[in-house]
Parts: structure tokens; C-alpha cells; sequence
């Protein structure tokens, strides 16, 4: 069993003492061993994926124990914080939340807690969505004379665009839309659909 300990700041002006200071000071009362830190300076905001916790979280062996001084350390939106737990939770590993004193493990406990999370997870989730919709329906409510979406009848580009006037050429000699496919190398299907919404032919 390994013992790490994920510490990180997102400015220069934070100080990663004082996250390490609490955690030796943790592992020391709960007679856990040698800490294995890995420090990291980026932002909360951005993946946990893409961070150091990432690559710690895939190479954690069997029944490791990770110490955080604070969830926020983990990652800054509760969906990532539950995705590192559950991904943990998988490989047997406990984490340790330092200023709380809350370990989450496999005890009924960490189940219900992590339960709650979910729940709270999905409560955010659709106040999130609540709000974006809100703001969305209320800008277009004070920009009316804003266009939103597609304008009627408006086309969108198409890959043959550039083969319009030789396609209205080869249509103008009576020459089959097989045919055409053929010669300029594109699926009949797209062509048809292409001749039709830009009514090249009667």
C-alpha cells in the first residue's frame, strides 16, 4: 500500500507549505507512513484529466491512499471531484480529506456520502442548465431585432459550390445526374440532394 498526497495551487502567490505542513502533520496522528508528494501549479478550472491528479489517479495501485488537504484541491467542479472518487473507488484506493477529516472509502458511510454528492451533482446540474436556458431566453427577449439561428431559406455552404457552374453546365446538355456523379467524383446521393436545394435543374 502507497501512501500519495496530490498538493496544488493555481497561483504563484499561493504557497504549497502550507497544504504539505498539514498533511505530514495528518499522516503523522493517523500513523500512515512515508508521503509520496505530487505538487501542481494550474488552475481548478481545468480538467483533472489533463492535470498531475490525472496520470496520479491512473497509476495508483490496489488499495493506495491519496491525501487532499480539501476537495476543492481535487477540482473545482463537483462533477470532476465525483468522477476522480469514483474512478478511485473502482481500483479499492481511499481518499483522505484532510481539513475535514473525512476519509472516503468502501464503508456504508463514504457510500452514502458519496451518494449525496451524486445528488447534489445532478441538483447543480440542472440549475446550471436552468440558468443558461434563463439568460439565453432573456437576451433574445432584449436583442428582438437580433437574428437567431438560420434565417429562412438561407443555404448553408456546400463542398460543391466550387462545381456549381460545371454541374449546371453538364445538366444543361441533358446529361443524367448518374452520369455526373460519375464524372466529377462525388456520391450521387449528395448530388441529387445538392441539385435539388439549390434548384439547379426544373
Amino acid at each position: 500500500m502507497k501512501i500519495y498526497s496530490y498538493i496544488r495551487k493555481s497561483t504563484k502567490e499561493q504557497n504549497l507549505e502550507y497544504q504539505k505542513t498539514q498533511i505530514l502533520k495528518y499522516a503523522n496522528e493517523k500513523k500512515l507512513g512515508s508521503v509520496e508528494f505530487i505538487e501542481d501549479t494550474v488552475s481548478g478550472a481545468k480538467s483533472w484529466k489533463k492535470r498531475k491528479i490525472g496520470q496520479l489517479v491512473n497509476d495508483m495501485e490496489e488499495n493506495s491512499i491519496l491525501l487532499v488537504n480539501e476537495f476543492s484541491r481535487l477540482a473545482r467542479s463537483l462533477f470532476d471531484i465525483l468522477e476522480v472518487l469514483k474512478t478511485l473507488k473502482e481500483k479499492n484506493c481511499s481518499v483522505h480529506i484532510v481539513r475535514e477529516g473525512m476519509i472516503i472509502g468502501d464503508d456504508m458511510n463514504s457510500k452514502l456520502f458519496t451518494f449525496l454528492m451524486g445528488l447534489v451533482g445532478e441538483i447543480e446540474k440542472d440549475l446550471i442548465h436552468s440558468r443558461v436556458s434563463e439568460g439565453v431566453s432573456n437576451y433574445r427577449a432584449n436583442n428582438p431585432q437580433k437574428q437567431w439561428g438560420r434565417a429562412k431559406g438561407s443555404q448553408y455552404a456546400s463542398k460543391l459550390d466550387d462545381k456549381r457552374e460545371h454541374i449546371v453546365e453538364l445538366l444543361q446538355k441533358d446529361i443524367s445526374k448518374s452520369s455526373i456523379a460519375k464524372m466529377l467524383d462525388i456520391n450521387y446521393q449528395t448530388l441529387c440532394s445538392y441539385v435539388k436545394t439549390r434548384k439547379l435543374a426544373a
